[in-house]
């Protein structure tokens, strides 16, 4: 049952903006056990949540599958993530490189 905590005999439903918050915070914090810690709940329900973040830019499935046939969805954010952090590199490189001959020009 996602999005659902059982205890004892209590199931706790959190509505989707509890989850999106809850997932943006796991992913600003970089992780998932120290957030469920603070609210109570499985790290592997963060883990599904943050999933279909992902790759729905909500933590529910959708419903149809047409609901986001036009949008973009990020299929390897991995993959995406060693591009830009690549990129942040030579643009550093470049950075120096110019202070140099800054300085050197002086």
């Amino acid at each position: 049952m996602e999005g659902c905590i059982m205890s004892g005999n209590f199931i706790r439903k959190y509505t989707e903006e509890e989850r999106v918050k809850i997932v943006e915070e796991a992913l600003s914090s970089g992780s998932n056990s120290l957030v469920a810690a603070k609210y109570n709940i499985n790290s592997g329900l963060i883990s599904n949540w943050k999933c279909n973040y992902r790759r729905y830019k909500q933590t529910l499935k959708p419903k149809n599958a047409t609901q986001f046939k036009n949008e973009e969805i990020i299929v390897d954010y991995k993959k995406e993530y060693k591009k830009t952090q690549e990129k942040c590199r030579d643009l550093e490189l470049e950075v120096a490189v110019l202070r140099d001959l800054l300085k050197k020009k002086k």
